[in-house]
């Protein structure tokens, strides 16, 4: 059996899984010291050890025991226990695409023209208009992301949203690689179709959750691509100053801030998520590349690596410990008569 990537789809519901079954104990203890009460307060105390004496305090224990931790585990099977792989195929035409697009201030670097986010934006648009078919959305991030375009086949209206995205959208600063994959997942529905997520991105990931997020998706059968707009030599960041115009962005000391292209930190992206890392390029060619390759069915390393469920595994015990508590009696073993 592949005992692989062992992990729970819903974690949190562990916790539940435990106040549950510690309720359930509780609770069946107290009922249990209650009857004990009710009987101490019914018969004379010389004729409770008679009326007990055919009583085991250890099995009762024992089949409460057995419902609590039926409880618990039923509770971690609606976790969604999985371990071991399975790839699953789709065609290419039936494919959902997300693009993550980074709209931060370091995509308003210079080193790709007229700016890393227009060279992005450009390129998402020729993609879209090549791919002819399956549905589109759009994320945007910075420090924060938010889901412009839901799931469409109306890419007219996909393109006014993209070509109204810009660095003014997102307004808490950084860049949150997880939190923006986290979105695109949100954003595609429970079907068949294969789910791509396309991050365009300079790399530059300050809350390091990237790759934790790319391995959650890729539990979950979605691929992630990641394509680098820049250049690792980097460039400088134009903004807005006071006046309206175009200003070199600077830091504390007056110094011209220069962004560079994480490339490491995309690979690693693509790679938790079985997908490609490729350059953006001066004339948005790693993209036009990648999208032949999504065609082609060459783009990632499987067609979409899944955690097998084993929800069952659970159920079964829950039901076998369940079951058993009703066939054990609460009697003592008669002593076998000496001769």
């Amino acid at each position: 059996m592949d005992l692989s990537d062992p992990h729970f789809e819903r974690p949190l519901l562990l916790l539940a899984a435990l106040a549950c079954a510690a309720l359930a104990f509780a609770g069946l203890r107290w009922a249990e010291r209650r009857r004990r009460a009710g009987l101490a307060g019914f018969a004379a105390e010389r004729l409770l050890g008679l009326l007990l004496a055919g009583h085991s305090s250890a099995r009762r224990s024992a089949k409460d025991f057995s419902v609590s931790l039926g409880v618990l585990l039923l509770g971690v099977a609606l976790a969604g226990p999985r371990w071991g792989h399975r790839t699953t195929a789709a065609r290419a035409s039936t494919e959902d695409v997300v693009f993550v697009l980074d709209v931060s201030k370091s995509m308003m670097a210079g080193d790709a023209r007229p700016s890393r986010l227009a060279r992005a934006k450009a390129s998402i648009a020729a993609f879209v208009k090549a791919k002819g078919t399956g549905s589109v959305g759009l994320v945007a991030f910075a420090g924060q992301a938010f889901l412009q375009c839901p799931l469409t086949r109306d890419y007219d209206a996909f393109h006014r949203t993209l070509e109204e995205t810009d660095s003014s959208v997102i307004q808490v600063t950084g860049t949150d690689l997880g939190r923006a994959l986290d979105e695109a997942e949100a954003a595609f529905a429970p079907n068949r179709s294969r789910k791509l997520v396309i991050l365009l991105t300079d790399g530059e990931d300050l809350e390091a959750g990237g790759v934790e997020a790319a391995k959650r998706l890729a539990r979950k059968g979605l691929v992630v691509h990641a394509v680098g707009v820049g250049t690792a030599a980097g460039g400088t960041i134009s903004v807005l100053g006071p006046l309206g115009t175009l200003e070199t962005l600077k830091d504390a000391e007056g110094a011209a801030v220069i962004s560079r292209l994480d490339e490491a930190t995309l690979a690693k992206v693509a790679e938790a998520a079985g997908g490609r890392f490729v350059m953006l390029g001066s004339a948005g060619e790693g993209m036009e590349a990648l999208r032949l390759a999504v065609e082609a069915g060459t783009d990632s390393a499987h067609a979409g690596l899944q955690g097998v469920p084993r929800e069952e595994w659970f159920v079964a015990l829950a039901l076998l410990l369940i079951v058993g508590e009703t066939l054990l009696s609460t009697r003592r073993r008669e002593a076998a008569p000496s001769a």
